[in-house]
């Protein structure tokens, strides 16, 4: 069979890095466009009760996206599509699309239904005087708004049988599409509003009500939309099936158990986190969240992309059960993870306080939460390859549609991280809690790969170790460039900020690459490889 039909063999090893840099390509773009619509919400809406209502009524089919494209319940899903599909099963495929599309449309009725009571949950904390007026703009946007989890699980199912057939392209840029027709909407909302609106003018006027409202969510819409045709395209023939009994929706079905309750273990240790750290300085959880959106950076552009790729293969190959395949494609993908996350790493770590003050100093944003978020973020940066490691690995076991394991090992994480939050904040406060979410993830990845190697019967060190040392090498020397540059170029604020940035990034970079073009880094000859032939001639060798 042929990938149109979703039963290829693995692609060769340059397709597979070809899919990871279209993936980061579609991902950055996304992450731009985000950015600017960010931008013109903040300029259109500015800090009113307005803005208010519209990003609190935005919060709940926002979580719902979270939930299902935040990559857990998708690496759920691709196995069982893979699976379904090696098999020939386009009914069993058919079943989950339209089981998934029926629960979904009911638990929206529902949602739209009780937007009063999902309203008063989130304003617990408003203040009376804010209260009502809030409360008459965001109910009405809020019912306008939750359609969008409709929209958010069909592209969410899309996404993940699009994966499956190894098709990333339109997954990759779909979220741009949102973003476009979300900043259209926010531009014309002024035009209507005869400038700034405000919320009793949402309130009185339809017509600007459903512009806001409705056309936030035709955003949401767009993006679903323009994946059923790459549906179409890639062979896919999903076809009414309401069949609840289907063995591949009772296999989603006992995956996604463990999957939820992995979700919400992770929230449950975010939430005792940000009251620990809430509790110790001003501006405290302010300075993780800034921090976190750039420790995200790296890994969103990089690793995301590799790891979304190679779940497919890894879900073939233990469909399958070719253990030395799996193995194989689970070492070419953490060596490419580390590859590029070891010199992202060094790059925040060493230079946080420059990238904090060139991207958010201003005068609301002091030299005081420069200093609070580029300590933050240099703990979190020292455990990106960690973080890295250990959701590669999650998706290791999940190939195997094994969802529990996952679980398990993410309640000894939550729990650990908890316990040492607990402890440390004391002595270290704000320091301290981030040190044990750091910590969290070292331990997290080494226990994941233990577990993981066992389940499948060794990985191979031999080759494995080696290139990682190469890689934990050439990023010490990198280490040592950036320092010494950073020494005698430019400071850590303002126009000599960028100087640093520039000159000793780039000068550390040139050295990861140089050391282990000297040392025979098998990554560092596949990624030149494939640089130098630019689409002509045969592909080069799967990395060794």
């Amino acid at each position: 069979m042929t990938a149109a039909t979703g039963g290829a063999a693995p692609p060769p090893g340059s397709r597979l890095l070809r899919s990871s840099v279209l993936v980061a390509a579609g991902t950055a773009t996304s992450r731009v466009t985000g950015l600017l619509r960010t931008v013109v919400l903040a300029g259109v809406l500015g800090t009113t009760v307005l803005a208010d209502a519209y990003n609190l009524a935005n919060t709940t089919p926002n979580i719902v996206y979270d939930l299902l494209l935040g990559g857990v319940l998708s690496a759920t899903l691709v196995p069982v599509f893979v699976d379904r599909l090696e098999h020939d099963d386009e009914r069993g495929v058919s079943a989950v699309m339209t089981m998934g599309t029926l629960a979904l449309v009911v638990l929206t009725a529902l949602a739209v239904l009780a937007a009063p009571v999902i309203y008063d949950l989130y304003a617990v904390q408003v203040p009376d005087e804010l209260a009502a007026d809030q409360r008459a703009v965001a109910i009405p946007l809020l019912r306008l708004f939750l359609p969008q989890v409709l929209f958010y699980g069909l592209t969410a199912l899309a996404i993940a049988l699009l994966n499956a057939r190894r098709r990333f392209a339109a997954a990759a840029f779909a979220p741009v599409v949102n973003n476009l027709v979300v900043i259209v909407v926010l531009l014309a909302v002024p035009v209507l509003a005869d400038g700034q609106p405000t919320a009793d003018q949402v309130v009185d006027d339809s017509a600007l009500l459903w512009l806001l409202g409705a056309g936030t969510t035709l955003g949401i819409v767009a993006m679903a939309a323009v994946l059923w045709p790459a549906l179409r395209r890639s062979g896919s023939h999903v076809r009414w099936n309401p069949d609840w009994r289907d063995p591949a929706v009772s296999k989603v079905l006992r995956m996604s158990g463990w999957t939820f309750g992995y979700v919400i273990g992770n929230q449950l240790a975010l939430f005792v986190l940000l009251v620990l750290m809430n509790g110790t300085d001003e501006g405290a959880v302010s300075a993780y969240t800034y921090a976190w959106l750039f420790f995200q950076l790296p890994y969103g552009l990089f690793a995301v992309s590799i790891s979304t790729t190679f779940t497919p293969e890894l879900a073939s190959a233990a469909s399958a059960g070719d253990l030395p395949a799996f193995r194989a494609r689970f070492e070419q993908g953490l060596r490419l993870i580390l590859f590029v996350l070891l010199p992202s790493a060094v790059g925040l770590a060493l230079l946080a306080r420059p990238v904090v003050s060139v991207l958010l100093e201003r005068e609301a944003f002091g030299a005081a939460s420069v200093s609070t978020t580029a300590d933050v973020l240099v703990l979190l940066a020292l455990a990106l390859p960690f973080f890295a490691t250990y959701l590669f690995a999650i998706r290791g076991f999940t190939a195997f549609k094994d969802t529990r394991t996952p679980f398990l090992l993410n309640v000894g994480y939550n729990v650990t991280v908890v316990v040492g939050a607990l402890v440390l904040v004391g002595p270290f406060e704000l320091r301290g809690v981030i040190g044990a979410l750091a910590a969290g993830y070292v331990l997290a990845a080494s226990a994941a790969l233990v577990v993981l190697s066992r389940r499948v019967g060794g990985l191979d060190a031999a080759k494995t170790v080696p290139a990682v040392a190469r890689q934990v090498g050439a990023a010490a020397a990198m280490a040592v460039v950036v320092v010494a540059v950073a020494a005698v170029v430019g400071d850590d604020r303002g126009v000599g900020a960028v100087a640093r940035l520039v000159v000793a990034g780039l000068a550390g970079l040139a050295t990861y690459g140089g050391v282990l073009a000297a040392t025979g880094s098998d990554e560092m000859r596949w990624v030149l490889a494939r640089v130098r032939r630019r689409g002509a001639g045969p592909d080069p060798a799967v990395m060794p």
